[in-house]
């Protein structure tokens, strides 16, 4: 370790005499050490509290973005399941506008098919 010799030198004027001064006391520089000890304490403590923040918060995100995933995967099975529904709707209203159907339906009723004058198409 370095000594520290600033203000133990003085050169006089008058006779060119070098002089010393009072030397430091020990305990004088050992109270100004708890300062940057403290200082290098607190700065652990915030890197601390900010490596468990960083942490925590990239679990967070992570739970996030896999739940995300799940719900679109679940969008898209019901979407699928949604989509062979309506094609199979579809079918049967069309199987149910036949012509055939139609004319069942009227003779269910109590109907008559109508003549070949009476169609009417839309």
């Amino acid at each position: 370790m370095l000594k520290d010799y600033s203000g133990t030198f003085i050169v006089a004027q008058a006779r060119n005499r070098a002089r010393t001064a009072k030397r430091k006391s020990y305990a004088a520089t050992r109270d100004q050490a708890p300062a940057p000890r403290l200082l290098w304490q607190t700065i652990g403590a915030l890197l601390l509290v900010t490596l468990f923040i960083a942490v925590s918060s990239t679990i967070w995100y992570g739970l996030k973005v896999q739940v995300a995933l799940d719900q679109i995967g679940s969008s898209k099975a019901i979407n699928n399941e949604l989509r062979n529904r309506n094609s199979l709707l579809q079918v049967q209203r069309e199987l149910l506008l036949s012509q055939n159907k139609m004319a069942e339906a009227a003779r269910k009723l109590g109907l008559r098919t109508p003549g070949e004058n009476q169609l009417r198409y839309p």
